[in-house]
């Protein structure tokens, strides 16, 4: 067959299999979320929306982040920690929309909360007029 490469390639186009879906490479493990709404891998916490309190889901481990998903939805997801020094502090991740629903039942969860330590601006301005409040809630 004369002529380029690319000529060649595109009279064998019709002939070649089309590509399958992109492989979704990660590795699941089931775990229960526990009451304060985490779940653990490799000695770290990861935070899951309070409605999957003490419930499974599907822990879904990428090599760069952590996807929890359970009733065929994808719930969260989170950078993943590596850290192989055994000598330092587990860590938990927290993220801090996944209490909203805990503030409903428990405002005062907002003043001591740990997962509530690092609020966006807006949020942390919100915080202090509550706080400043009779009672504090």
């Amino acid at each position: 067959m004369p002529g380029t490469i690319a000529d060649v390639h595109a009279a064998e186009r019709a002939q070649l299999m089309p590509l399958g879906p992109p492989f979704d490479g990660f590795v699941e493990h089931t775990k229960r979320v526990s009451s304060t709404c985490l779940v653990t891998f490799e000695r770290n916490r990861y935070s899951v929306p309070a409605s999957f309190a003490n419930r499974p889901v599907s822990l879904r481990v990428y090599p760069e982040r952590i996807v929890i998903a359970a009733e065929a939805q994808i719930l969260c997801e989170h950078d993943r920690i590596i850290d192989r020094a055994h000598h330092q502090p587990a860590r938990t991740i927290y993220d801090w929309r996944h209490y909203l629903t805990v503030i409903q039942r428990k405002p005062g969860a907002l003043r001591n909360g740990a997962p509530f330590a690092e609020l966006p601006e807006a949020f942390r301005q919100l915080q202090g007029q509550l706080l400043k409040r009779p009672g504090g809630d």
